[in-house]
């Protein structure tokens, strides 16, 4: 398993350069998706485009949403839907479920914007009421989301891994909780998708999004929601377009017929570039597996840990059991290494200094504990001084 990811690693030119464990904040091209887009635009600047070509590009969008329904355990590529990014994604789900006055929904602390910003335009909007878990030591168990549940929630919502303390949600527990209960369930997977391993099904997770700029390796400007067959019945729409009816290609002014899968939530034409892209990183993903992705990742993060705690001066901010662990993970420093992001990049080094005192390190299946090895040497050095 470990030489496949070591071969990996030839394909990202930045790792020439640098130790990168700042996929949490933006993840790395690797040279064959980019290839695979720089060779659409060049094709696009010499040739152009005729109608064919891009009616072609629809064929590609539903390979590609095929793809992401086998990397997330998804009924088909019919639920897959395309976006700009997981937060206009997730309009469609807290909009179209249609909360009213009285109704509340459950979200936790340190949820990212993403997340937190829709519900609170909803309370202002329609007058729901958003009900908040508090997080201990950067975890929240699901019987703390469960207890503020009443008979007039509408939903649950989490993000899969948080940004912020790389908690990792036990979905499962969460999803079959909120079916048996007959609430919509919720999720932000941007720090996980491409990294954890997602099955929709099994997790019983009826609305799912994702950016594609970390984990997935793409471009900013993309993004995919997954809607759960049952939900896909009962959600309203809340925006419409050209390409949100059942015959994009052939429909007419006036029919207005809607699409019965996923792509009904599509207003109009989709950024074929980071097509290209998708297309080759999840057929990537796929080939290596979802399972040994994830231990490889939890593997690294776990020798991480085990450095932090052998060299005095450096701690976690936060120790998760391991089924909570997401490989993105902080480590606190002394604030007398007068540590900055700039800093460390000028020592061959990528992490994101999030203050004076605590790094974030985010973990993806190309870092090795030789990258962790230089990070804690280059810690050592700073403390040394």
């Amino acid at each position: 398993m470990k030489d496949k990811f070591r071969r990996e690693r030839y394909n990202y030119p930045v790792l020439e350069r640098y130790t990168y464990l700042d996929n949490a904040t933006t993840g790395l091209i690797p040279q064959y998706a980019c290839d695979a887009m720089t060779s659409y635009l060049r094709q696009r600047a010499t040739d152009g485009m005729d109608i064919d070509w891009y009616h072609d590009q629809w064929d590609l969008a539903d390979d590609v949403r095929a793809l992401i329904a086998k990397m997330i355990g998804a009924e088909s590529g019919q639920t897959i839907c395309f976006g700009q990014n997981s937060s206009a994604l997730f309009n469609i789900f807290c909009n179209g479920l249609g909360p009213k006055e009285g109704e509340n929904v459950v979200v936790y602390d340190t949820v990212f914007p993403a997340m937190s910003y829709q519900w609170l335009n909803l309370q202002n909007a329609a007058g729901i009421s958003v009900r908040i878990a508090k997080t201990k030591d950067g975890a929240v168990a699901p019987e703390d989301l469960f207890a503020l549940v009443d008979d007039k929630t509408r939903a649950i919502t989490v993000c899969h891994v948080d940004a912020g303390t790389g908690y990792r949600h036990d979905l499962k527990a969460i999803g079959h909780w909120c079916r048996e209960h007959g609430i919509a369930f919720g999720v932000d997977a941007t720090q996980s998708c491409g990294a954890m391993k997602i099955d929709v099904q099994a997790m019983e997770i009826d609305f799912l999004t994702s950016s594609s700029y970390k984990w997935l390796q793409g471009i900013q400007g993309i993004g995919f929601a997954y809607v759960s067959p049952s939900l896909m019945k009962k959600l309203g729409q809340p925006e419409i377009g050209w390409a949100s009816v059942s015959d994009r290609i052939n429909g007419g002014t006036w029919d207005m017929i809607m699409a019965e899968n996923a792509c009904r939530f599509e207003c109009g034409g989709l950024p074929a570039v980071g097509l290209y892209g998708l297309k080759e990183t999840i057929s990537t993903y796929l080939k290596l597996g979802a399972d040994d992705i994830q231990a490889r990742i939890l593997e690294v993060e776990a020798y991480l840990e085990e450095q932090v705690n052998k060299t005095d001066g450096l701690r976690m901010a936060y120790s998760h059991a391991p089924e909570h662990r997401s490989g993105l993970a902080f480590v606190n420093f002394p604030e007398s290494c007068g540590l900055s992001e700039a800093v460390v990049k000028a020592n061959g080094i990528r992490v994101r200094c999030s203050s004076p005192t605590k790094m974030r390190v985010g973990i993806h299946y190309f870092n090795s504990k030789e990258d962790i090895d230089r990070l804690i040497d280059f810690l050592k050095q700073r403390m040394a001084r």
